[in-house]
């Protein structure tokens, strides 16, 4: 839908713009662009290595929990499983919320730039 719509946009710059003109008037979008493909590229990997931890993790807690011989051992071993467990999505959180930030920074300082050059002209 996406590359459609560009395509098409595209074509009507070329029509209205030289080459030049063109490629000048279609860098912020391009750079938008990138910035976004770039994020959830990141956003992806992030999530992805969260979920095999996660299983991971669970299996490993699993195995524990079958190994415990007493009920207080077994309720102690899932209180710091979850500790844990807390701690790595609080960290997953933030890591997300960070490269979202930046992300909207990025795209910030390209559409702050593509507004002072078009009330330049």
């Amino acid at each position: 839908m996406y590359a459609k719509m560009i395509e098409e946009m595209q074509s009507n710059m070329k029509q209205m713009f030289d080459t030049k003109s063109y490629e000048t008037a279609m860098k912020p979008m391009t750079d938008l662009f990138e910035i976004n493909k770039s994020t959830v590229e990141s956003l992806v990997e992030q999530q992805t290595a969260l979920v095999k931890e996660l299983v991971e993790g669970a299996m490993e807690q699993a195995k524990a929990l079958s190994s415990e011989k007493d009920m207080a051992s077994a309720v102690e071993s899932q209180k710091s499983y979850l500790q844990g467990l807390q701690a790595r999505l609080i960290d997953a959180a933030k890591s997300s919320q960070e490269t979202l930030v930046k992300s909207r920074d990025e795209a910030s300082n390209i559409v702050k730039g593509a507004m002072e050059s078009v009330t330049k002209h």
